[in-house]
């Protein structure tokens, strides 16, 4: 047996014992940490939401440049969402997490200091390509680390973050926007830059996925990381083979392949053999989904005060409480999702959601109109927890985050056009036709998902690389 043979198969032993181990503390602290991150994405995407309301009301801006406003981390969220994944998958995960971050917090602080809107624009769309980047890496970067029997717990867990986020958002934008509008938007600007702290944490305490290690040849790094989760994990220390640390392991043939194509090459791994139609229905899932999650809470404090005169304070108030619905709609995928295939758990969860947007669009009272709101938010942000676990699953190692940023790219794009569609339609048809085009971009997710999604429940992610190849 060779060098290569011999490494190849101490790679393989290694993410058997990780498939084998019980989630422990170590897993507990990476969905601790992945889940701050979202934290932080979605109160940065919520309390800027909320401010630039403040900002349109103020400044006098016309609805169909609200919502280019209002789009403007989206396209940031695009360019960082697909670059991340392709980067990540040749140089690793921790550090283009912890680099995109940097960015994010930098020009977040610059956000506060824009003096109009082409000015905001530009800040707010760069603070995106760094947010963008570290939320579309999270969720592939722990589903390496978890077994498949708890892997779509863990990571629906960890995506279901995101509601904190938008309820801290929800609490302090009365307390710092709403007194002073005028200068509150901009201290609302500062906060948004406090993960900073996080990437203290990071920098410290994250370890580098040891599937991308083995992927890469890296055999002895990936050795220690396990053998670190399996003493904090309280397990017995196996024996280990022979590692060769003479000669340099060599990168499965896969890999190799795509790294001599290049990017070009990474994009095209997506569209080969089956992983084509994996491709496609993850895309258009991402696209309607995304689009809906970001551009309906985007608009509905403008469109409150505006079509159904709430005061700002109102809108906000409003706004947390849909949040707070979020908090269930998580934690019941967190519990369906390895009880249930992950395919008919998106396709519920969308249904759902249409008939919520549908009962927004009819709703005659304020307290049905809440009720409808905090369904839809329930049911959209709920099936996030479901379809970022979905998509890290389905693509191999060497193209997993290149698939991820790819998919998240594309649902940025949603979330660009969304609120922009919303404003240009808001102003020519109105508040109920809105809700009833969503109702029908949703029902499309739910045909989609129930035809064409793959089964992926309880299978390890080596196993479902063959169904992709």
């Amino acid at each position: 047996m060779t060098t290569n043979d011999l490494s190849a198969a101490d790679g393989r032993a290694l993410l058997d014992r990780l498939d084998r181990l019980e989630p422990g503390r170590p897993h507990r602290r990476l969905m601790f940490q992945g889940g701050l991150g979202y934290t932080f994405d979605s109160f940065d995407g919520a309390l800027m939401g909320y401010a630039l309301s403040a900002v349109i009301v103020l400044w006098g801006i016309s609805a169909g440049t609200a919502g280019w406003l209002l789009s403007s981390i989206f396209f940031g969220y695009l360019v960082g969402a697909l670059a991340a994944g392709l980067l990540a998958d040749r140089f690793g995960r921790r550090r283009l997490m912890m680099c995109a971050l940097l960015v994010f917090c930098v020009f977040s602080l610059l956000m506060a200091t824009a003096s109009g809107t082409a000015e905001l624009f530009v800040w707010r769309a760069l603070a995106g390509v760094g947010i963008g980047a570290e939320t579309t890496l999270i969720a592939p970067y722990i589903s390496e680390f978890l077994p498949a029997r708890h892997r779509g717990r863990f990571v629906a867990r960890t995506v279901g973050f995101l509601a904190f986020g938008y309820i801290l958002a929800g609490v302090l934008a009365p307390l710092v926007i709403s007194p002073h509008p005028e200068t509150g938007w901009r201290v609302a600007a500062v906060i948004a830059a406090a993960p900073v702290l996080l990437l203290l944490w990071w920098r410290k305490n994250l370890p580098e996925s040891p599937r991308y290690l083995v992927a890469n040849g890296r055999i002895a790094e990936a050795a220690a990381i396990v053998e670190k989760f399996e003493r904090e994990a309280g397990v017995a220390q196996e024996t280990q083979p022979a590692t060769h640390e003479t000669s340099s392991p060599a990168a499965p043939a896969s890999l190799g392949t795509l790294r001599n194509a290049g990017i070009a090459g990474q994009l095209a791994a997506l569209w080969k053999g089956r992983a084509a139609r994996t491709t496609l229905v993850l895309w258009v899932l991402w696209f309607i989904l995304t689009g809906v999650n970001y551009g309906f809470p985007s608009w509905l404090p403008t469109m409150l005060m505006t079509a159904k005169g709430f005061s700002i304070t109102k809108s906000f108030l409003f706004g947390l409480v849909t949040a707070l619905a979020q908090i269930p709609g998580y934690y019941l995928a967190g519990t369906l999702i390895d009880r249930v295939e992950r395919k008919w758990l998106i396709a519920a969860y969308s249904a759902g959601a249409t008939l919520s947007a549908l009962g927004v669009a009819l709703a005659d009272s304020p307290t049905a109109l809440l009720v409808c709101a905090a369904f839809l938010a329930a049911f959209t942000n709920g099936s996030a927890a479901v379809y970022y676990a979905y998509t890290a699953e389905l693509y191999p190692t060497a193209v997993r985050a290149t698939g991820m940023g790819a998919a998240s790219a594309v649902g940025r794009a949603g979330a660009i056009v969304a609120p922009i569609a919303i404003g240009y339609l808001y102003g020519s048809v109105g508040f109920t036709n809105v809700f009833l085009t969503l109702v029908g971009a949703l029902a499309l997710a739910v045909v989609t998902i129930v035809a064409f999604g793959e089964k992926t429940a309880g299978r390890s992610l080596e196993q479902l690389e063959g169904t992709t190849a």
